[in-house]
């Protein structure tokens, strides 16, 4: 069975700028970047790049082995909309796909585990960061809304859409996962866990020029992610 790993992902000068990091995070981008390009490899599995349109030239600038990467564009007008339509596309693959951010940390142990859980007979996979979120999921097209209302800073994502699963009578194996980095205060306690090597140095010095922690961005915590009732049907093409 073909394996696809769906890096869903603004190319890194755009993640970094978005995390407030400013140029210096860019470099950790495209560490991970590469990182999940080798935790690909390792797993046997294709790397697919799901970008903004937009973004194909920084991917190429920046991360030069991206070329080698089959290509998903991101489309719709939020969060939710353009994690459905990739999810809705990754499902067609031929064999298991699983996607992940490009703000998370690669972890190749979690990759592999993906993978075997799939092929083992699970339906779903979820990789619940440790802020609630998500930074890693397998799931068919047929629960893919489930996404549709997902958006920046929501709290208990992960619970909330392994119960619309489960209610759906869902087989679901959840696996460990590193966090993502949604800005300074994660990039900190990320760098905590880190030993000694270029990864810290290079987190120590996006935190020495980052700005300093002021008061903390609320996260959403909205009742739904989605209908549990049942599938709906697919949304029109982007």
């Amino acid at each position: 069975m073909s394996r696809y790993l769906v890096l869903f992902a603004r190319e890194p000068r755009r993640e970094a700028l978005a995390k407030g990091f400013g140029r210096p995070g860019e470099d950790l981008f495209v560490a991970f970047a590469r990182g999940w390009l080798e935790a690909a490899r390792c797993a046997g599995a294709r790397l697919v790049i799901a970008a903004p349109p937009e973004d194909r030239a920084g991917w190429r600038r920046r991360v030069p082995e991206a070329l080698e990467a089959l290509w998903m564009a991101q489309t719709g007008r939020s969060l939710g909309e353009r994690l459905e339509g990739v999810a809705r596309r990754a499902a067609r693959l031929p064999g298991s796909a699983v996607l992940v951010g490009g703000d998370v940390a690669p972890c190749p142990r979690a990759l592999i585990e993906s993978f075997v859980a799939l092929e083992a007979g699970a339906e779903c996979v979820v990789g619940p960061s440790r802020d609630g979120g998500v930074s890693l999921l397998a799931l068919g097209a047929p629960d893919a809304d489930l996404l549709r209302a997902v958006g920046p800073r929501q709290r208990r994502v992960a619970e909330r859409l392994r119960r619309c699963l489960e209610s759906r009578g869902r087989s679901i194996a959840w696996i460990e996962t590193t966090s993502d980095i949604d800005g300074r205060r994660s990039l900190a306690a990320f760098e905590r866990g880190l030993g000694p090597g270029a990864t810290r140095a290079l987190v120590r010095g996006i935190l020495r020029a980052a700005p300093p922690l002021s008061s903390p961005i609320p996260r959403i915590d909205l009742p739904l992610l989605a209908s549990a009732a049942g599938p709906r049907a697919p949304p029109a093409a982007a």
